[in-house]
């Protein structure tokens, strides 16, 4: 019987995108969605949203007076299950003691039936409120990319269990960090520099350079100021190959017009291209929005800069009170084709 659900389940899987893990950190419930290819996307949202009708397990911390409760052996051990008329998916229910290990059962389950041809994320999209619960839940699941929230306030603002906590866990994909209190410096081997997105929001914190040491692909920050000596520092690093060459994007909003951040343009070494010519639009795909695929905004500019590694060709612009940079994955000669 077991072969049979799970030879059905593999020819369904051809339109299925991902497996979806919405953890909510506050009662530790954790809804699992399966989303697939089939819906209509949106141009700037590629990528299905989750509905109840997505909805395929709810995995719930374990009421003692719950009535109902069937045990199943999955891979050897025996989980709790519910199945009622209020809910048309199973309910698994856990208790805190068994926690590390019943998530990473329910997701092998689902690696031996879907293997590695779809994507499995885990998302903690609830984690502002409250605030005292600062530490995020990372299960140990295999081939699973983690999308987290995190306060940088209370436990975390001792720099040190911040860097514990990163160095304890698996590279992210995604972080949102929310600055509260002043930090010292991550040294540069951290893992928190390896996530692929990172959107820091620190309005009111002028917190450490979280650019300079950055390996990922896309960072975004929202801070009340921003050293200029920083950005060029930034560029030119860029420019010389010495770092940041995994970078497609960058988004820095001081919140306000600061004519400091024009000064940036003029001490890079910028080339410009004819101001008669349309210049192509920029746009990537990015993760900022919790594991939700979209486009970013298109960016166009007159100025360009050269990486001398490998000539490849980045956008720089100031806009109001946003820094932008974009990557292009073409060399000078690919791109200034692309304006005849």
């Amino acid at each position: 019987m077991k072969k049979l659900i799970m030879s059905s389940q593999k020819k369904a899987s051809k339109s299925i995108k991902s497996i979806d893990y919405q953890y909510r950190r506050t009662d530790g419930t954790c809804a699992v969605y399966l989303l697939d290819e089939i819906k209509p996307l949106e141009e700037y949202y590629p990528r299905p949203s989750r509905t109840d009708d997505d909805m395929i397990m709810k995995i719930v911390e374990r009421d003692e007076d719950e009535n109902g409760k069937v045990q199943f052996n999955v891979l050897g051990n025996l989980i709790d299950f519910r199945f009622d008329g209020e809910y048309k998916y199973p309910v698994v229910s856990y208790q805190e003691c068994d926690k590390e290990s019943v998530f990473p059962l329910i997701h092998n389950h689902f690696l031996d039936i879907f293997g590695n041809s779809i994507e499995y994320h885990w998302v903690e999209q609830f984690w502002r409120y409250p605030e005292d619960l600062f530490i995020p839940f990372i299960p140990k699941l295999k081939n699973v990319s983690f999308n987290i929230g995190m306060n940088l306030d209370g436990h975390f603002s001792d720099v040190r269990n911040f860097k514990n906590f990163f160095s304890s866990s698996p590279v992210m994909k995604t972080i949102h960090l929310e600055v509260k209190t002043k930090m010292k410096q991550l040294g540069p081997g951290s893992k928190f520099y390896q996530a692929e997105y990172v959107y820091i929001n620190t309005p009111r914190i002028n917190g450490p350079n979280f650019l300079r040491h950055f390996r990922g692909k896309q960072i975004g920050i929202n801070c009340n100021e921003y050293r200029t000596s920083k950005l060029i520092d930034f560029v030119n690093r860029w420019k010389s190959g010495e770092a940041f060459q995994n970078l497609e994007y960058v988004e820095i909003n001081i919140g306000k017009v600061n004519r400091s951040l024009y000064t940036v343009l003029n001490e890079i070494g910028a080339k410009f291209i004819d101001a008669h010519r349309q210049p192509p639009a920029h746009t990537v795909y990015s993760l900022f929005n919790w594991g939700n695929k979209y486009r970013t905004f298109p960016l166009t500019s007159h100025r360009y800069i050269v990486r001398e590694t490998d000539n490849r060709v980045a956008y720089v612009d100031v806009m109001l009170g946003y820094f932008l940079f974009g990557v292009w994955d073409k060399t000078e000669e690919e791109f200034l084709r692309m304006l005849e």
